[in-house]
């Protein structure tokens, strides 16, 4: 809006699938989350971050975590839902 200021970062990308990016007011990518699907061994989430110099990569780390938590859930959903279609067909 008019008095609304532009907001510092821009999370975009897939949520669901974990494969996003930070943007900062001018649109430039600052981080980069995705899952890291190989590394596997004890049940928990694995990201791969990138994080651009001058970026707060705790801010990155913290985004990343809040994502992973409000996703997880419907992650599972969205999993179950895709194999129990592949097995009707």
């Amino acid at each position: 809006g008019l008095f609304k200021p532009t907001p510092a970062y821009r999370i975009e990308g897939d949520f669901f699938d974990r494969n996003f990016c930070f943007r900062n007011e001018q649109g430039k990518v600052v981080a980069r989350a995705n899952m890291d699907g190989w590394i596997q061994f004890d049940g928990m989430n694995h990201y791969q971050v990138q994080v651009a110099e001058g970026m707060d990569a705790h801010l990155v780390l913290a985004c990343v975590c809040c994502i992973d938590e409000e996703f997880d859930e419907e992650h599972k959903k969205r999993k179950e839902e895709r194999k129990r279609k592949e097995e009707e067909d």
